[in-house]
């Protein structure tokens, strides 16, 4: 199947959650359930068929370091906005979540549409600098504006109980000992995770709202993810020394749309979870017109 029309299935399928929505077909909980099937199912089906297989460069290395970098940096710059705008704490809160919480379950169906499995496992390696950060600083902070304490056993349990992170540490295991898994195995596993992954566009199809659209705070959140994001990703492409595939990676993961994560800590400790929800929605939307552009802009030669 040609990319663009790949990429033009992608797109319906979110049309279709969003019209799913509309007519009452579909809602909320159930558009959860789909992105809670691809964390326990899809990502680890395909964590495992694809980087157990990837050859592991030490120049690698400045995919998950990288994701980490941007995160902490864009914190720095939340931090800096939200007390210029003088927000109050919880939604203080909200803009530092949305600013360090990447959507690359959003990039990644796109990602195998255009540059396929080595993209894909390579976005991985990148997302496991954002997995690391997500279930320990990030969940800290959400905690910490949400006036509860972040305890050490409260934070392990995050990072222990995380299925992607297992998958992904369980291909890394497999790549390093050169286990290789039967061909059937890893064909079955490839094409069940592609599948489930599909329902990510589904679901935010069905999440998506605009209403906050004009809304500083959410105007300054969307900067802070997607345009700080790409100055940043470029300058570490540049500062890394990345070419071809790792270099469009490390770029278009800095970039991503801000991820859902942001949405489901901001509701479990009492934020503004209106102003994170609606930035999130924002910026997926906006995702859908430019990570297409992009592709093609960064496509490796």
């Amino acid at each position: 199947m040609p990319v663009e029309l790949r990429i033009a299935l992608l797109i319906a399928l979110f049309v279709a959650g969003f019209a799913g929505r509309r007519l009452g077909w579909l809602h909320p909980p159930q558009a959860g359930f789909m992105l809670r099937l691809v964390i326990t199912a899809g990502l680890p089906a395909l964590f495992i068929a694809d980087i157990s297989r990837i050859p592991l460069r030490t120049d690698l290395i400045s995919l998950p370091l990288g994701s980490l970098i941007i995160m902490l940096v864009s914190l720095g710059a939340a931090l800096a906005v939200g007390r210029a705008l003088r927000l109050p704490r919880p939604e203080m809160g909200s803009l530092v979540l949305c600013a360090v919480s990447l959507n690359n379950g959003f990039l990644f169906p796109f990602v195998i549409a255009a540059w396929g499995q080595e993209g894909f496992a390579q976005l991985a390696l990148f997302d496991l600098g954002h997995i690391i950060g997500q279930s320990t600083f990030v969940y800290m902070l959400a905690a910490w504006y949400g006036g509860h304490g972040a305890s050490a056993p409260a934070i392990l349990r995050r990072v222990f109980t995380f299925p992607p992170l297992w998958a992904l540490l369980a291909a890394l295991l497999l790549n390093v000992t050169d286990v290789a898994l039967p061909g059937w195995l890893v064909t079955v596993l490839r094409t069940s995770g592609q599948l489930v992954l599909l329902l990510v566009i589904v679901a935010l199809g069905v999440l998506f709202d605009a209403r906050l659209a004009r809304d500083g705070r959410v105007l300054a959140a969307l900067a802070l993810r997607m345009v700080l994001g790409l100055a940043l990703g470029l300058l570490l492409a540049r500062a890394f020394g990345a070419e071809g595939m790792t270099r469009a990676v490390l770029v278009l993961g800095a970039a991503a749309p801000i991820g859902f994560s942001a949405v489901v800590f901001a509701d479990r400790e009492k934020l503004h979870r209106e102003l994170a929800a609606s930035a999130a929605s924002i910026s997926v939307l906006l995702g859908l017109g430019l990570v297409p552009v992009a592709l093609w802009l960064l496509l490796p030669r």
